[in-house]
């Protein structure tokens, strides 16, 4: 068989089978998703947190300073997030996803995404600025954005045997991670989000406060998203 007849094949047998699919109440892992064809809906809330201008760091760090701080960030993020009950499912660089699952799910990710403002500019900034030369003397501050949504997910198990992971399809991953793109506050979520967080994770304990922005019309991609924003950080004791 020629290299051709393989991938051929393995296109061809990818695209005739049928998905054995079953609804999640948890959040799947590798081992629990068939890769040939299994297949799992689940209703959940995603959550992208993406370090904010990687080319600048790139730019103002040489490879040993830009590893320190890539690393103390998604250490302290992924932290953050399991602390929280969220799933880590993916690491893309500077960026980090988790699957959040529950009644509680939207109030969670939201109490999430606070601390992690709140981590990024009052623990992780800081001890960079204390404990790294090179970043103390740049003019390149560490900062993120978080995006987050809600809805039913596809997922899927791609790749080959030994090389293979989890794969969302639907709106709310793909919105969740197109917020964490944008530039309008540090958190981003959709006006689903927010319908179905816990009143003390919209508004402030002292004096009932607004944590977040009214909802607006804005372009998420190529759609068009209600959606809220916020530059609230969630204080960590």
């Amino acid at each position: 068989m020629t290299r051709k007849d393989d991938l051929t094949l393995a296109v061809d047998v990818i695209a005739l089978a049928k998905f054995d699919t079953r609804v999640g109440i948890t959040v799947p892992t590798t081992d629990t998703v068939k890769l040939t064809n299994g297949a799992v809906y689940l209703d959940a809330v995603y959550l992208y947190a993406d370090m904010a201008d990687s080319t600048g760091m790139a730019q103002n760090f040489d490879e040993i300073d830009a590893a320190k701080i890539v690393r103390a960030y998604l250490s302290a993020v992924t932290r953050v997030l399991k602390f929280r009950d969220g799933e880590i499912r993916s690491y893309d660089g500077d960026r980090v996803m988790a699957i959040f699952v529950g009644n509680d799910a939207a109030t969670k990710a939201a109490k999430a995404a606070l601390e992690i403002k709140w981590v990024v500019d009052n623990i992780v900034h800081e001890e960079l600025d204390l404990l790294v030369s090179a970043y103390s003397k740049s003019t390149w501050n560490l900062s993120h954005r978080t995006g987050i949504d809600t809805g039913e997910a596809f997922i899927v198990r791609a790749g080959v045997r030994n090389a293979n992971d989890l794969v969302s399809i639907g709106d709310a991953p793909n919105i969740a991670a197109k917020l964490s793109e944008e530039k309008y506050g540090r958190t981003m979520i959709t006006q689903r989000v927010w319908d179905a967080m816990s009143y003390d994770t919209c508004f402030s304990s002292k004096g009932g406060k607004a944590m977040w922005t009214s909802p607006e019309l804005k372009r998420v991609g190529t759609r068009v998203e209600e959606v809220r924003h916020s530059n609230w950080g969630w204080v960590v004791n």
